[in-house]
């Protein structure tokens, strides 16, 4: 006999053979023991998952002599003949090729006439979006009232092109994508059944290639065991072009550790090994997708996947964060869709990857309030300092450096004593102010009186003057500040207020903001910093102000640790 395919040689002849689709084959089963046979069946789902199978199935049972727990017994003369597709019962049409009005109409034709055999005649059609307009509607009348011994079954891969007309007189069944782990197993079982030497790790990257599609995993294995070897991962890398999944592991641990080096070289020994560049983006934003549910989930028994894989992949996930995954998935997504339109695809990765390795790890805001909390707690308090003293205490001598003095000066006299109290503290500090170094040490600094007590209604009677300071050193930046609005002061952030028209000015604005700063810190004696806001002509300003980063907290956090909002 001929060679067959793996994909025909092993396709199910019953319903507990289909695979993933158990939701479907036990409402069918039940249908065909209790009799409830409807007049017209949709089959819906992704390609390679059973559909067409599942209707030769259903149409053998219908017409099965001895059907039993609603499966075909292979043995009758109609299941025989359906098999081996020379059943007068039976029609299969592709609905790519005959989707005529005409071909519909001469199908009207033949449905009145019975079933030579059996109880139905059974009509299939294949791609059944690709009918034209006029078909369906010449279909529709048939649809609904047709012959008793006439059952309609309909596969369709894009169901949403099906007129609703057609979808209300079918009873629609959803086929699911097959899971990776079934797929796995059940190349497993033909593999043990054909003799044929395979990894657990080469059935899974098949399973993972296929696409929750059955078909094409069993199409994928007669290519890999066509190489006349064992089965094993690197002959499927091989075979199909795949990226080896430990270079992804080294590729995510270099990124973690920040190491732009180490991400150039694995990109170039993947390219050097041939891959093809989007097949490497895919294969990254997979295995990102397995860390993310695994840390998520908290665990990786979840991932169809091998062992060794599934042990990686576990190590990887405690070390990275969700927000880290999530930015580098959103950030490979970006870029598979410019991959396509780039003239030099390999350097838009390279690019991609080289800024994931450097964009830092991200922190979370309340714990970077919680830090600097703790920062502030245990930061030194300064000394208090002690309050000054009496009149009685500055005042008294220096003992005198000769004892003869001691001597000869006078005793205090008792009257002095009781009749002079001491002053009050108060008048005691008017009267006897410190000595002149001491006074040098306490007198404040009038810039930080000046710098401390510094308001938005400050700045803006001086703006003038600090806008012709500016003027002086970069006469066309002064012109793009004389423009804005100054909105208010919260700490040492100055927010100008830009037009929705004024985006120029403000770029303009905010890449000379440094010398800006400088001359406002020589004139005010402080620091100050430049935020822009941009403000609609009927916003006040008040709440152009109100964003996000203005909170003087979060403002103060973000100061602190370098950071930036996202």
């Amino acid at each position: 006999m001929a060679y067959q395919v793996t994909a025909r040689k092993w396709r199910p002849r019953q319903f507990d053979e289909v695979v993933g689709q158990e939701h479907i084959t036990a409402t069918l089963k039940s249908a065909v023991h209790s009799g409830r046979i409807a007049q017209c069946y949709l089959f819906c789902g992704p390609r390679g998952v059973g559909k067409t199978t599942t209707a030769r199935i259903l149409a053998k049972v219908l017409n099965c002599a001895d059907s039993r727990d609603g499966n075909p017994c292979e043995a009758c003369d109609s299941c025989r003949s359906i098999a081996t597709s020379t059943s007068m019962n039976v029609l299969e049409i592709d609905g790519a090729s005959n989707n005529s009005v005409d071909d519909v109409r001469e199908l009207r034709e033949v449905v009145r006439y019975a079933a030579t055999e059996g109880v139905y005649k059974i009509y299939i059609i294949d791609e059944v979006h690709m009918l034209s307009t006029a078909a369906f509607n010449a279909l529709l009348k048939t649809l609904e009232e047709p012959p008793e011994h006439v059952v309609f079954i309909f596969a369709t891969t894009e169901v949403q092109s099906v007129p609703d007309t057609i979808l209300s007189r079918c009873q629609r069944f959803n086929f699911r994508r097959i899971s990776a782990g079934q797929i796995a197993a059940h190349l497993g079982t033909i593999a043990q059944v054909e003799g044929i030497q395979v990894e657990e790790g080469a059935l899974h990257l098949l399973a993972s290639r296929a696409d929750g599609a059955l078909r094409d995993a069993e199409g994928l294995l007669d290519q890999v065991v066509s190489l006349g070897a064992e089965v094993s991962q690197q002959a499927v890398v091989q075979v199909l072009g795949l990226v080896d999944r430990g270079l992804y592991f080294e590729l995510l641990d270099a990124m973690r550790e920040a190491a732009p080096a180490q991400v150039l070289d694995i990109v170039a020994r993947a390219v050097d090994e041939g891959v093809d560049i989007e097949e490497f983006v895919y294969g990254l934003v997979e295995l990102l997708r397995h860390l993310l549910f695994a840390k998520i989930q908290g665990g990786t028994d979840e991932l169809d996947m091998a062992e060794d894989a599934r042990q990686r992949c576990g190590e990887l996930a405690v070390a990275m964060e969700v927000e880290d995954l999530l930015r580098m998935m959103q950030s490979l997504l970006d870029l598979e869709a410019d991959i396509k339109r780039s003239v030099q695809p390999r350097f838009r990765v390279e690019i991609a990857l080289v800024h994931l390795a450097l964009m830092g790890r991200s922190v979370d805001v309340s714990e970077l309030l919680r830090r600097l909390q703790s920062l502030e707690s245990d930061a030194p308090r300064p000394a208090v300092s002690p309050p000054p003293r009496g009149r009685s205490e500055q005042a008294a001598p220096p003992p005198p450096s000769n004892p003869n003095e001691q001597a000869a000066s006078p005793p205090p006299s008792s009257f002095n004593e009781q009749a002079a109290p001491p002053l009050p503290n108060d008048y005691s500090e008017q009267a006897a102010p410190p000595p002149p170094a001491q006074q040098q040490v306490a007198a404040p600094d009038e810039s930080s009186n000046n710098a401390a007590s510094l308001n938005i209604d400050q700045v803006r009677t001086t703006w003038n003057e600090l806008v012709n300071a500016v003027r002086a050193i970069k006469p066309s930046l002064a012109h793009f500040l004389n423009g804005v609005t100054l909105i208010g002061l919260e700490g040492h952030v100055l927010k100008l207020g830009f037009g929705e028209d004024d985006r120029f000015a403000m770029n303009q604005v905010l890449n000379n903001r440094e010398s800006v700063e400088e001359i406002a810190e020589a004139k005010y004696g402080r620091r100050l910093r430049l935020e822009a806001v941009v403000k609609k002509d009927d916003q006040p300003a008040s709440q152009a102000a109100s964003q996000p980063e203005s909170d003087p907290t979060l403002r103060s956090v973000l100061d602190t640790f370098d950071g930036e909002l996202v």
